[in-house]
């Protein structure tokens, strides 16, 4: 339920678009559906997370600017700004030795208490440093995309081409970080197996 919630705000906007062709009325329901996200994960978690605020800051802030404005440059630099901001904290989190990337990694993994991750402390750097480069990489593509192909190819390419470069790379990722993953056997497999 939560993925769902978390593409909710860009689904309603690319349908939106798609409807009336109107990227200032688009922005007017990502906005709202912003609001509506954040309001929904309030009520249910009590919390907000901090990737979901930070976006939604951006998108009132760009979304604010291309309605005022009249102009959608705004709500397009949106993605650009929202992944080169999160690079900049991972990097930041590297270099104070306080690696998100692996904080994450193992936040997720305690969802599954039967898995054990075993990898080298030297490790972590690298990893957080590509997933830097990633999320720089993100902004740059969302940019190409829009000035090389126009609007209407950038508001389909930003959920679905978006979406699949997403999964790749988390699969690339997890393809990369299970050789460290093990399986905690529980006393109760190993008597029965002894």
């Amino acid at each position: 339920m939560k993925q769902f919630f978390d593409f909710f705000p860009v689904a309603l906007f690319v349908v939106a678009y798609y409807m009336s062709k109107d990227m200032i009325l688009s922005t007017k329901v990502l906005l709202a559906a912003s609001v509506v996200q954040i309001a929904v994960f309030w009520l249910w978690k009590r919390t907000v997370e901090k990737m979901h605020l930070g976006t939604f800051i951006v998108v009132l802030v760009m979304g604010s600017l291309t309605i005022f404005l009249d102009d959608p440059i705004f709500i397009i630099w949106k993605p650009s700004i929202v992944n080169w901001s999160v690079a900049t904290v991972l990097l930041v989190s590297v270099l104070i030795k306080k690696n998100l990337v692996r904080k994450a990694v193992e936040g997720f993994l305690k969802q599954t208490p039967h898995l054990c991750l075993n990898m080298p402390d030297t490790k972590w750097t690298p990893i957080g440093l590509i997933w830097v480069l990633y999320f720089i990489a993100l902004g740059c593509i969302n940019l190409f995309v829009y000035f090389t192909y126009g609007e209407d190819f950038w508001v389909t390419f930003k959920l679905v081409g978006f979406t699949i470069i997403n999964v790749a790379f988390f699969i690339g990722q997890f393809v990369y970080l299970s050789r460290y993953i093990t399986e905690i056997k529980s006393d109760n497999n190993q008597e029965s197996q002894g």
